[in-house]
């Protein structure tokens, strides 16, 4: 009778060593496959569109248009400004084409067509160039828009730049990585569109981004990487 007993005792220990052992697999198990989307960072912001991206600059732009002119609107006659002569136009006479001047001269006719004499050749490479009035006011709102965006947070990957500056507004196409700047990630947004010079550089810092608006050539054929930039004087001597 004991060695039945011994036997049955034998039997329900094992039954709970394997019950042990099977929990303890289905935990593993359980562990194992827990979503890996879980342990991955955010997914990057959302591309903005075109038309997203000309309503910033357009929001940025119109507070800092002069007031439309008063009257019918019209353009004004370009011959009634300082300076009474047109660029391009020819001097406004009553005498008929090739009469002698006062000086015995015969006036060569200005050609009319608009071409406008091939730039002189610059050697090195393109320097940054001044910002008008508008464009000025616009980069100071960009600027602020963009250290807005990145306040509190990080900066210190290219990628967590780049993904601020497109949740700020701005398509990646516009954004030019830059070599790093003592060791800080750096990018230049281009915000040139239609003979505007508009551009801004950001570095990323450890609580959020310095951004520099600056002026690149109007023709969008040079790209904003290329641009040398003035000496910042009110920088602090090292």
């Amino acid at each position: 009778m004991s060695s039945i007993r011994f036997t049955a005792s034998v039997v329900m220990a094992a039954a709970g060593l394997l019950a042990l052992t099977a929990c303890g697999t289905q935990t593993a198990s359980s562990t194992s496959t827990t979503p890996v989307g879980s342990q991955v960072s955010a997914s990057p912001a959302r591309q903005p569109t075109e038309k997203q991206f000309l309503d910033l600059l357009d929001k940025f732009a119109r507070p800092c248009s002069p007031d439309a002119p008063s009257g019918s609107g019209a353009a004004p006659d370009p011959g009634t400004l300082p300076g009474g002569i047109p660029s391009g136009a020819a001097p406004r006479t009553d005498k008929p084409a090739g009469t002698p001047d006062a000086n015995g001269d015969i006036p060569i006719p200005v050609d009319g067509s608009g071409e406008m004499p091939d730039k002189p050749m610059q050697s090195g490479p393109p320097r940054e160039v001044e910002l008008g009035g508008i464009e000025k006011c616009a980069a100071a709102k960009h600027a602020e828009h963009l250290t807005t965006e990145a306040a509190g947070k990080p900066h210190t990957a290219y990628s967590t730049l780049q993904q601020t500056v497109v949740a700020a507004g701005y398509p990646t196409d516009r954004i030019h990585r830059m070599p790093d700047l003592g060791g800080d990630p750096r990018a230049r947004v281009d915000l040139r569109f239609m003979g505007s010079c508009l551009a801004v550089e950001v570095i990323g810092t450890g609580t959020g981004v310095i951004a520099e608006p600056f002026g690149a050539p109007a023709d969008e054929s040079v790209s904003v990487t290329e641009v040398r930039r003035k000496p910042n004087l009110d920088a602090p001597s090292s």
